[in-house]
């Protein structure tokens, strides 16, 4: 199993924001901000840090869980950047269901009733959950894809610049463009620690 800051622990039958102004841009606060002001809004925090604006601690080990919500009707993409610069997809997957959330839901993941639990592991250090919220579904084929038999898709970067640079295509791909009015980012960050 790949050694990352979320390991996906499947139980049961799988063992396994404030808008810039600029090009989408890397910075401490966030993995990339939709440089055109837009009415659509997600707010994404972990269980330990409900109002989202503190970085909690979790140790190796500790489940964890993740809560979304929009103001619109909206897809939902979840990503966990690593301290060591790796990410991982944690939603869309083959486990949890739609990734669609209606206006004023909250959706946790995983959610009361999904068959896996997410469990923190190394490496130790800040992460960062990236929500992005679309009200088009986003064609995800550049950014990751699913390996034969997995719950969980594999993020291509390998890197959080080259992370940021993919991403920033499928939001803004050269064909069929998405209106940079209909997508949204926000993120919340925790820290592993022994």
């Amino acid at each position: 199993m790949k050694k990352a800051a979320l390991l996906l622990a499947v139980l049961a039958t799988v063992t396994l924001g404030t808008p810039a102004t600029a090009a989408p841009r890397l910075s401490a606060q966030s993995i990339i901000v939709n440089p055109v002001p837009t009415d659509l809004s997600v707010r994404v925090w972990v269980d330990r840090d409900p109002g989202g604006n503190g970085t909690p601690t979790y140790r190796v080990g500790d489940e964890i869980r993740i809560a979304a919500t929009v103001n619109e009707d909206a897809y939902v993409y979840l990503f966990n950047v690593n301290p060591d610069g790796t990410t991982d997809q944690i939603l869309p997957n083959h486990l949890s269901g739609t990734h669609y959330v209606r206006a004023g839901q909250t959706r946790t993941f995983p959610a009361p009733g999904d068959d896996f639990v997410f469990n923190v592991s190394g490496p130790r250090g800040l992460n960062k959950v990236l929500v992005i919220a679309s009200r088009t579904e986003l064609n995800l084929s550049q950014l990751s894809s699913y390996r034969s038999g997995e719950a969980f898709a594999t993020v291509k970067p390998t890197t959080t610049p080259g992370f940021a640079q993919a991403l920033s295509i499928v939001v803004n791909p050269i064909a069929q463009p998405v209106p940079q009015q209909n997508w949204t980012s926000d993120t919340v960050r925790y820290t592993v620690g022994r």
